[in-house]
């Protein structure tokens, strides 16, 4: 017994100091407290002021008509499918006849069209800097087009993409005018 309460002696005091410290009380606030402080928040936080744009309307100007306008159909053996415009890279003469709706044709999701499809279907996977038009496509991909017998569509995550092909401006200007470019003017005094 002697032993025991000697034990206890020691583990008593080593319990009650290993106890976590307890935290103060506090009151719980009312709800004119809660009232209050929103108005407090409000008033040094305003919410912003949005003044409406000039103009018209850009959701509204410029709307599409349909999705079909803004999209090429093709169709082969049954099924039919949707890419958008300027997706098709290169599109040679003897698959003119698949572009377009084929009647009793069932409209299937891209991915499944080109499964089923794949032997006449190229992608080629583009950057979205490529798709935006900021970084021109890799010259070597482009000059591969002249040979393919395929259908070459831009893909970017595995789904058609739209394409803003960059335009050389030497080239633009001469195929407008018919001549080549001018050379260019200094503006600089003294110069000639």
């Amino acid at each position: 017994m002697i032993v025991l309460g000697a034990v206890a002696r020691i583990l008593i005091p080593l319990a009650s100091a290993q106890e976590p410290a307890r935290k103060p009380m506090r009151d719980v606030p009312t709800h004119d407290d809660i009232v209050a402080a929103a108005r407090t928040a409000k008033e040094k936080n305003p919410p912003p002021v949005f003044t409406p744009l000039e103009g018209d309307d850009p959701s509204v100007v410029n709307r599409p008509q349909d999705l079909l306008s803004r999209s090429d159909l093709f169709s082969y053996l049954g099924l039919a499918t949707l890419v958008p415009k300027n997706a098709v890279l290169h599109s040679p003469k003897e698959l003119e006849s698949r572009g377009g709706w084929k009647e009793g044709s069932k409209f299937v999701a891209w991915v499944d069209f080109y499964t089923a499809n794949r032997a006449w279907i190229r992608t080629v996977t583009v950057s979205r800097a490529q798709a935006e038009g900021r970084v021109p496509l890799d010259e070597e991909i482009v000059k591969s087009f002249a040979k393919e017998k395929r259908l070459v569509v831009a893909t970017y995550q595995e789904g058609p993409i739209s394409v803003i092909r960059q335009e050389d401006p030497a080239a633009k200007t001469a195929a407008v005018t018919g001549k080549a470019p001018a050379a260019p003017i200094s503006t600089v005094a003294g110069q000639p």
